[in-house]
């Protein structure tokens, strides 16, 4: 007799940033219709700030204002320090109530022009 070993298999969250070192540039895709790229020579500041159950994440270009809404943004903070992130975006809203560990989840994202 033949047993079969079957094991469910659990999707996982997707990726909010893709960690990737050299990286010239960012790629922040805002939504599906808006998409930025920064170069990183541009980066002036980040800073991590953080309240009761969200952090938020601020990017200051030469030109524009960055800033991340979400959860556990740390390691992704460590990786823009090394110019090491390629892209980031958005967690698609069906998954946001997922348990993701301790992977950084990005809520939102807004961009401004500081001129």
């Amino acid at each position: 007799m033949k047993i079969e070993n079957r094991r469910q298999t659990v999707q996982a969250t997707p990726a909010c940033w893709q960690r990737e070192a050299p990286c010239p540039s960012l790629r922040i895709e805002v939504s599906p219709n808006e998409s930025h790229v920064f170069p990183y020579q541009h980066l002036v500041t980040a800073s991590l700030t953080s309240a009761e159950q969200s952090e938020t994440l601020r990017l200051l270009f030469s030109s524009h204002d960055v800033e991340l809404q979400g959860r556990n943004l740390r390691t992704l903070l460590l990786a823009l320090q090394d110019f090491a992130v390629k892209w980031l975006r958005t967690m698609p809203k069906r998954y946001e109530g997922l348990e993701t560990g301790d992977s950084g989840v990005i809520t939102g994202i807004k961009v401004e022009e500081t001129r």
